[in-house]
């Protein structure tokens, strides 16, 4: 899977993609985090935990906070690489453009995604924490660093969402601790580990698709 990195936004010159931590935003404290007991055992949680920090499959994400305009959009200088847990959840559910956050299904109802060679399993299944693009921002989507040296474009018959990147964690006293710069994948049918875990990035696996050149596509109307 791609590693996430982060460049310092005077480095970047391409589209404010939506789903990038602005400068400003900030993640929670691990502070906040602690461990509770239920019908399973010990599991991973927040002092004040409330409504909308776990996902349906009932995954802990890390909070982050968010600096938003009147209309609700990120404001800021972005951050290329660094995917906000909220907006990036938000975009991968429900398979809109990872720029502007609308509907990314072309005239066929497949989906873009601009992909790199390392996301590639052996199996030929390509398993990704970046949502896909709509026509109109492929080419301004192709100028990430992240596919600066090189990119297929994918046409997506059909995807699956198979689990999480995150951060495992451990308890520690009465609050937890975080491994430190440890981000990997988790498959939602880890229940075990999954409860020691905090995550950031949804992750999609893409199963039916074909390459195809962006330019050779027209927009949905």
């Amino acid at each position: 899977m791609t590693e996430i990195t982060t460049l310092r936004s005077d480095e970047y010159s391409g589209p404010a993609f939506y789903v990038f931590a602005r400068e400003g935003e900030t993640p929670d404290s691990p502070l906040a985090l602690t461990t509770r007991c239920g019908a399973a055992g010990e599991y991973l949680a927040y002092w004040d935990e409330g409504e909308g920090d776990r996902d349906g499959k009932g995954v802990l994400w890390a909070r982050y906070s968010a600096a938003l305009s009147s209309s609700g959009r990120p404001v800021g200088r972005p951050l290329d690489g660094m995917l906000h847990p909220g907006r990036q959840h938000g975009v991968m559910l429900r398979r809109y453009c990872g720029v502007c956050a609308r509907l990314a299904q072309t005239n066929g109802g497949r989906h873009l995604h601009l992909v790199t060679d390392d996301e590639r399993l052996e199996s030929g299944t390509v398993r990704t924490v970046h949502p896909p693009v709509c026509l109109d921002h492929a080419a301004a989507a192709a100028m990430s660093p992240r596919l600066r040296h090189g990119y297929t474009a994918l046409l997506v018959r059909a995807s699956v969402l198979s689990g999480v990147l995150g951060t495992p964690c451990t308890p520690a006293g009465l609050g937890v601790r975080l491994a430190p710069g440890e981000h990997r994948f988790v498959p939602y049918t880890d229940k075990e580990t999954l409860r020691w875990f905090l995550a950031f990035g949804l992750v999609r696996d893409l199963t039916d698709y074909e390459v195809v050149n962006p330019n050779d596509l027209v927009p949905a109307a």
